[in-house]
Parts: C-alpha cells; sequence; structure tokens
C-alpha cells in the first residue's frame, strides 16, 4: 500500500478505530492491477475523522454521508464512516444514511461481491460474501438479491457490463436475468451517468465484448434503440459479409480508444437502416446515409448531454467517411484536410481503414493507408497549416482598386482553388499578377 494510505489506516487503529481500504483498490490488488486509487472505511464517524486530522487540510465530499476528504501531498483521500444505507429514492441513492461500526454491514450494501472486501493495513482480507472466489471463477455476483441490489441503484446494470467486460468476467445467470428484467430502470438514471458507464466501455482494449453484452441483456435497446435497429440488418453487398451491427462493433474495435472516434466507429453507418435501396444488380445502396446520420448520432449524443466538441468531431468524422474514392488528387486531399481539419483528419482516416477491414476479410485496405501517407507530408505544406493560407488578403485586393461586394470573396475563393491544386502558386506576385489578368 501506498506509505500514505498506510499513515492514514494506522492513526485511526491509533486512536482506536477499525479502518480498511476497500472495494475496488483490494479488488484490483487481488488481481494483480495497481488500483489507481484507494478508498478507505472506518468505524469513525465524520467528525471524528476530522479531528484525528486536524493537522491536515480536509473538506467535505459528502459529510451526511459519511465521507471525508484528506489532503496529504496534494492527494485527497476519501474516508467514509461505515454505514447502512437507508431507504433508495428514484433508483439512485440512498435518502439517508446510518453510521455503524460493523464492517458487515458496510460491506453488505455494496454492488457486486467482488467490490465488497476489505483489507486493513497488515494485509489481512476481509471477504464476508466470498468476492475472492468469484475473483477466481472469473464471475459478476451481486451482494444478496440482484434483483434489490438494481432496484437500489440502476446504474449496477451498467457497471455489472463493464466489469465483465474489463475483466473478461461471466455475469452469474441471476444477476443476469436481474439485468435483463430491469433493463427499463435505466430509463430512470441521469443521461451522464449512463453516458459516464458507456464511455469508459467503448474505450477500453474490447469495445465489441460490452455491445453484445448490451445486446443479450436487452439493455442496448434501452440506451441505443437506433443502434438496435442495426442488429441483422443485411447491406445486400457482395462487399460486406457482416450484418450492420457486426460491421459497426468490428469497426469500432480497430480504431484507437478515443472517444469521439470511437464514437464515430459506433455510429458511422446507423442510418444505412434508413437508407437501403435494392438496385437492379439486387445490391444495397444507402446513398446520403453519412448525411442522415451525421444528424441522428447529434440527436442521439445530445440526449446523453455529450459535450459539443465530441459531438462536432464525431460529426465531421461521419460526414466524410463517405470520400474514399479510388483515386484522389493532391488538391482533392487538401481539400479534404480543410474540409475535416487538420487535428482530425488522421483519425478520419484510421475510421476509414477500420472501415474497409471490417468489409471482408480478404479486403485490402492498402490504397487508403498509402493516402494517409500522402496526407501526412501535404500536412507539412505551410499552406495546411493555417485557415487563412493566401500570401495576399481582401485589403491587398482593395488597394488592387476592387471596391466592397461579392466580388472579393468570388477572387479570394478562386485563388484559395488555384493555391491548393499547386501550390507553389502560393507567391504574392504570381497571385496579384493572375487577379490583373483576370478580373480587369
Amino acid at each position: 500500500m501506498p506509505k500514505d494510505v498506510l499513515f492514514i489506516l494506522n492513526k485511526l487503529n491509533e486512536e482506536g478505530f477499525d479502518a480498511y481500504i476497500v472495494g475496488g483498490c483490494v479488488r484490483d490488488k487481488l488481481l494483480g492491477i495497481a488500483p489507481q486509487d484507494y478508498d478507505i472505511t472506518t468505524s469513525a464517524k465524520p467528525d471524528e475523522i476530522k479531528k484525528i486530522f486536524k493537522d491536515f487540510k480536509t473538506i467535505l465530499v459528502g459529510e451526511e454521508f459519511g465521507t471525508v476528504g484528506i489532503i496529504i501531498d496534494k492527494t485527497i483521500y476519501e474516508v467514509t464512516t461505515f454505514r447502512i444505507d437507508g431507504k433508495y429514492l428514484n433508483f439512485r441513492k440512498p435518502e439517508r444514511v446510518i453510521f455503524s461500526k460493523n464492517l458487515k454491514e458496510d460491506l453488505k450494501r455494496r454492488d457486486f461481491t467482488i467490490n465488497a472486501m476489505a483489507m486493513d493495513s497488515s494485509g489481512n482480507l476481509y471477504d464476508p460474501f466470498g468476492g475472492k472466489d468469484d475473483l477466481d471463477e472469473k464471475t459478476i455476483r451481486a451482494v444478496g438479491s440482484p434483483t434489490k441490489r438494481i432496484r437500489e441503484d440502476a446504474i449496477r446494470i451498467m457497471r455489472a457490463i463493464r466489469f465483465a467486460g474489463r475483466f473478461n468476467f461471466y455475469i452469474e445467470d441471476e444477476l443476469f436475468d436481474a439485468i435483463s428484467f430491469e433493463s427499463k430502470l435505466l430509463k430512470k438514471i441521469s443521461p451522464e451517468r449512463i453516458f459516464d458507464e458507456f464511455s469508459k466501455m467503448i474505450t477500453s482494449e474490447r469495445p465489441s465484448y460490452y455491445l453484445l453484452l448490451m445486446e443479450e441483456t436487452g439493455v442496448l435497446d434501452v440506451i441505443f434503440p437506433e443502434l438496435k435497429r442495426t442488429i441483422g440488418f443485411s447491406q445486400f453487398s457482395p462487399y460486406h459479409e457482416k450484418t450492420l451491427f457486426d460491421h459497426l462493433i468490428c469497426v469500432m474495435d480497430e480504431v484507437k480508444p478515443d472517444l469521439s472516434l470511437r464514437l464515430a466507429a459506433l455510429f458511422h453507418d446507423i442510418s444505412k437502416v434508413d437508407t437501403l435501396s435494392i438496385g437492379e444488380d439486387g445490391r444495397g445502396h444507402f446513398y446520403g446515409h453519412e448525411i442522415l446520420g451525421a444528424d441522428l448520432v447529434s440527436e442521439i449524443l445530445k440526449r446523453y448531454r455529450v459535450s459539443n466538441k465530441v459531438i462536432d468531431k464525431v460529426k465531421i468524422l461521419i460526414l466524410d467517411h463517405m470520400k474514399v474514392h479510388s483515386e484522389m488528387t493532391d488538391k482533392a486531399l487538401r481539400r479534404q484536410i480543410k474540409r475535416v481539419g487538420r487535428e482530425n483528419v488522421m483519425d478520419l482516416y484510421d475510421l476509414l481503414i477500420a472501415d474497409c477491414k471490417c468489409t471482408r476479410v480478404d479486403r485490402d485496405a492498402s490504397f487508403i493507408i498509402n493516402r494517409k501517407n500522402r496526407v501526412k507530408e501535404l500536412l507539412d505544406e505551410k499552406e495546411m497549416k493555417t485557415e487563412k493560407f493566401l500570401e495576399i488578403n481582401g485589403n491587398d485586393i482593395k488597394s488592387l482598386g476592387f471596391g466592397e461586394g461579392k466580388i472579393i470573396g468570388e477572387i479570394l475563393k478562386k485563388l484559395e482553388n488555384l493555391v491548393l491544386d499547386d501550390p507553389e502558386k502560393n507567391n504574392r506576385e504570381y497571385l496579384i499578377e493572375y487577379i490583373n489578368k483576370n478580373y480587369r
């Protein structure tokens, strides 16, 4: 244990109180994973905790629920009194808590057995509900009644799926059934809490696993009914051997764990369901699905109160994911860089490569990889590094005798196209000569 954690435990013990690390940090230690943080539980009440650590700065993390934050070397350690939860309100949180002197009563209120273990400063494990055995057996099991645990706080549905995916564990049958039967309770949970859990899942190593679990339990239909429609949907194309849902989660697995990129991968073809038409050759066509899809994804993410920054990037990537013609000139690539932004264009090409790989096993993505490499080279051009890249501006054009009006914008647009086609023409003297020659 870190020395500051041991210091807190020992100091509480010296004052006559029981104290343990508890929950996820114990679970991770037993799994051989370095805990990201340490939660501490104690028989001391909040006012007693503050008195014991009067020489340190303390903050009220949630004193009404028994939690005091102790700051040591700029790190906050949360210390919580043993407690028994009162009646839960709105499937979210208890109306009140009752402080307890009993560790088992405190562990009893927790969600899953693997999170209901405590350890003292000597490393002794307290495990009244068999969490260690469930870790060994790779099982997610509720503490007590699964239905009761979920009805207390329905976000435990998402947490069970997240832990199962993170550790590659099996969800015990009774808990699995309770998740399936009670999945609609997620509608009573705030969108922010749901998306917080979901974002952790899809930025993990194997996001498809979570989506498949959501589909199997019925959770997907509750939180993303628009995505549920893609399950079993045939694309009627010799270039797509997967159903639409399987294609989407494959693409998500293939791209790096960036939230915006993973969201774009998951939703990039979501409106194929709305745009399917069958050609005379019997093949499926999805004209304009990227435009409809960008709008639909924006609605979905706004529903979950995702930041505008993330939504804007996801829309940019989806809108341009069909711009993958067999041949693209440097001029077209420069236009693409300007359109999507130099900060997004590499992620766009990662999406395009993954999209190609997830169509057929034998699909060759080398032409997109080669194009990505060319885009990298073009990004080094000075014209690609700034929005206003022309060597002249509107005032320069006015000084040539042109008055205010549309003509200034028309000339600038023409010059931009000229330079995008050939950056060597981005020369002040050449551009002025071009204007005098073509607009006099």
